[in-house]
């Protein structure tokens, strides 16, 4: 594996800077958001972007609902692009400090686990580390994203800069591919089909990706 540098503890000092400055980064985006958009498709992307953070839902699941409701599928993605930028930021400056955070630290511990046996799973991304992370963050992996994404660059070695980038590229690429692919069927669908017959195609779209990523995961795994 390749070691450069494991963002050790000793030499990584957390200042509010480094704690404020990704929290500040995402409310200068919604400022700015604010004057484009009506106030319920602000209030709907605020919310997406907070569920977004939150596990179980992903951007294959944010990303819909955005256009579904109105909001522009460039804008659906480069929200939640600059998201992952702004996690994986807040990652690589302030590692440590979350490690310390009561509930929040054993959970990154538990990620780091999942990184470890997704990294054993696939060991091709310890071999191409810069372009498997960037897959890492843009495929809709379990347990992918921007937090789990940082605790994998860490592993790999990569600096921190090199692990922001992947995950800036990854997110970018992850999102717009999902938002164009969701305007491109939204498209498809007949103007008078209503918001219920336009969710029940993208469920059954989002269900067959589903199964069609399990069993492709299950081959993956007993090397079938």
């Amino acid at each position: 594996m390749r070691q450069i540098d494991v963002w050790g503890d000793d030499d990584d000092t957390t200042s509010w800077l480094k704690v404020s400055v990704p929290f500040l980064l995402c409310g200068l985006f919604l400022a700015v958001v604010w004057f484009f958009l009506p106030a319920e498709q602000w209030l709907l992307l605020f919310g997406m972007m907070v569920a977004y953070i939150v596990p179980p839902l992903g951007r294959e699941t944010i990303i819909p609902v955005c256009i579904l409701c109105g909001v522009p599928w460039w804008l659906a993605a480069f929200a939640l692009a600059f998201l992952d930028f702004a996690g994986g930021l807040f990652m690589a400056w302030n590692f440590p400090l979350v490690l310390r955070v009561p509930h929040i630290g054993p959970r990154v511990s538990r990620f780091t686990q999942a990184g470890r046996t997704f990294l054993d799973r696939r060991p091709w991304l310890e071999r191409l580390y810069f372009v498997g992370l960037i897959a890492f963050v843009a495929l809709p992996f379990d347990g992918s994203g921007s937090i789990v994404g940082s605790v994998v660059g860490r592993m790999l070695g990569m600096t921190k800069t090199e692990v922001i980038s992947c995950i800036a590229i990854g997110g970018f690429i992850g999102s717009f591919a999902i938002a164009l692919g969701i305007d491109y069927v939204v498209n498809l669908i007949p103007p008078g089909a209503g918001f219920w017959v336009s969710l029940a195609v993208f469920l059954l779209i989002g269900a067959a990706l589903l199964v069609t990523y399990r069993s492709y995961s299950r081959r993956a795994e007993t090397g079938v």
